[in-house]
């Protein structure tokens, strides 16, 4: 069960800084690519993949303890959810200094996702809940929900409704953003959601870590599916990249999938992954 290593797992020594250019700098982006970002949990370090393909870097970021969910914003700004640390830092798109975002009593964070106007949430694992640090700085809040274990990974749809993979029970959640009341969106035969991420159509894709795959939950109902992929073991974090190929964090592999539009399955060119967690990559609104 690596995602309940994930949990669990005792904080190690942090790793040195990176020494690589921070989120909007490097090369230009080929056509139709993005950069990635991938946690290495097991490295307590987060890497840069250029789009234009070529060796990752190392994101400048220091004293992390087994990163694991990340976000970017439309910035450039990434946000790393530092969870040996009980902490979220963010590492500013125009390469300033890292800094510590304002929380309170976090206790394993793992999920991250931001809305519309910049509010981050956070998936508080070891609390069972979700909180949500406003943009405006009045503070933190606590999400409603009801019976959460462990929360993992969370996604907003595009009416900002927040979804959120309640590991513990097995099930992903729909909380709605006008404050209606939770629900359970439905799925058939979870084990351990982790990852979380909307295709382009409105699809929901999860990775169901315990059974060693990625489900996809069309946005207008009907019958789940199960994404083609060969060999997952334990995927984690799930992206999008601007020409929709679905990235997986193959977790116990160390290894990180592609997953294109057409079909097919590579993995992507990083040596030395050790149990890749979060992936991040630039929405189409970046530029991409």
């Amino acid at each position: 069960m690596a995602a309940a290593l994930l949990l669990c797992a005792a904080p190690v020594a942090s790793a040195a800084p990176g020494t690589a250019p921070g989120p909007a700098e490097g090369r230009p982006p080929a056509h139709g690519g993005a950069p990635l970002y991938i946690s290495d949990y097991g490295d307590n370090t987060v890497l840069r993949l250029p789009p234009g393909g070529g060796a990752p870097v190392m994101v400048p970021v220091s004293g992390l303890i087994r990163p694991t969910g990340m976000v970017l914003a439309p910035s450039g700004d990434l946000y790393i959810a530092d969870t040996g640390n009980n902490r979220v830092v963010r590492v500013p798109g125009d390469g300033g200094p890292q800094s510590v975002v304002p929380t309170t009593d976090l206790s394993r964070p793992i999920g991250l996702a931001l809305n519309a106007d910049g509010d981050l949430y956070i998936a508080d694992s070891f609390n069972d809940r979700v909180v949500k640090v406003p943009a405006d700085g009045s503070g933190q809040v606590t999400v409603p929900t009801t019976g959460l274990l462990h929360p993992n990974g969370l996604a907003l749809d595009r009416a900002g409704n927040l979804f959120v993979a309640d590991f513990v029970n097995d099930r992903v959640v729909r909380v709605p953003a006008d404050g209606g009341p939770q629900t359970t969106v439905p799925t058939t035969g979870l084990s351990q959601p982790t990852g979380l991420a909307f295709g382009r159509g409105g699809d929901l894709f999860v990775s169901d870590s315990g059974n060693d795959r990625v489900v996809q939950l069309p946005a207008g109902g009907g019958p789940q599916r199960t994404v083609p992929a060969i060999g997952l073991n334990s995927p984690y974090g799930l992206a999008f990249d601007p020409a929709g190929a679905l990235y997986v964090a193959d977790f116990n592999n160390d290894r990180v999938v592609k997953l294109p539009v057409r079909g097919g399955q590579r993995t992507v060119p990083v040596a030395g992954l050790r149990t890749p967690a979060g992936l991040a990559i630039p929405s189409e609104r970046a530029g991409y």
